[in-house]
């Protein structure tokens, strides 16, 4: 049992190795650098997954790459948060009633993954987040927003086991990310203001499931000319407001949120 269990986890790091990758893809030797696993132990990996379709290899560069079946996982899971279909109207209508840049992102373990995003009137230039694209929790105010409905035993795990990736955003500081959890915890919302994205900043709500725990974020993303107290409360009170529709139709229809624990 240890042998598959490990076997599995080496599958989770390749996997996602190739998601965090380039999109031509990667070549084994680059899959087993990221990874740590010696050359063979990688390519071996890589050439089972390609006969399952959980990855490809172009038949032109060689290299490896997310393979379609995942297209079908993805279908079948998203099934289990058909309730957010509602939350994807209320993103639509933050972008429009706020006029700036609005994303959905789901929790899926200690990462939230971007699954929807609505653009207003007065777009980001640059893009801070896309569609698919995970990070770690409490390198964003939708991580922080996340963290702030779990325990604090939870919050520390998540953490620590998320400190690699943290470090690599060198504004981003864990103590820091305590302090702005604690500061969410307290006035229900969490609010970055440059500390990710210079001259960025956001403003992020948790949408709670049963157990009261965050499963999922809408948060709004602005340039910080735009996030003055009074709009922070203002985009605050938009997201509030949209939350709690979601988390009343969810309770009507008695569909269950949920995520990756």
């Amino acid at each position: 049992m240890e042998g598959g269990s490990k076997t599995i986890e080496r599958v989770g790091d390749i996997l996602r190795a190739l998601e965090r990758g380039p999109e031509e893809g990667m070549t084994s030797g680059q899959i087993a650098t990221a990874t740590g696993f010696d050359k063979a132990t990688a390519y071996r990996a890589l050439v089972s997954l390609g006969r399952i379709g959980l990855v490809d290899r172009d038949t032109e560069s060689r290299r490896f790459r997310l393979g379609v079946y995942l297209f079908n996982l993805g279908a079948i899971a998203a099934r289990r948060f058909s309730v957010l279909a509602h939350a994807r109207e209320i993103v639509s209508h933050i972008a429009r009633e706020t006029g700036d840049t609005v994303f959905l992102s789901v929790r899926n373990r200690y990462e939230s993954v971007c699954v929807d995003c609505a653009t207003g009137s007065y777009p980001i230039k640059a893009q801070t987040l896309t569609v698919g694209e995970s990070v770690p929790l409490g390198v964003s105010a939708g991580g922080v927003a996340m963290l702030s409905t779990m325990s604090d035993a939870d919050i520390r795990h998540a953490i620590q086991y998320n400190a690699i990736e943290i470090s690599k955003f060198h504004s981003v500081r864990a103590d820091e990310i305590l302090a702005q959890v604690e500061a969410a915890q307290r006035r229900g919302y969490a609010h970055y203001a440059g500390q990710v994205v210079a001259g960025m900043g956001a403003v992020a709500r948790p949408i709670r499931g049963p157990a009261g725990q965050g499963i999922a974020v809408i948060s709004v993303t602005a340039v910080l000319d735009r996030l003055a107290p009074a709009r922070v409360q203002l985009i605050d009170t938009l997201l509030r407001e949209g939350i709690e529709k979601i988390e009343q139709r969810a309770l009507l229809i008695g569909n269950r949120l949920e995520t990756i624990a």
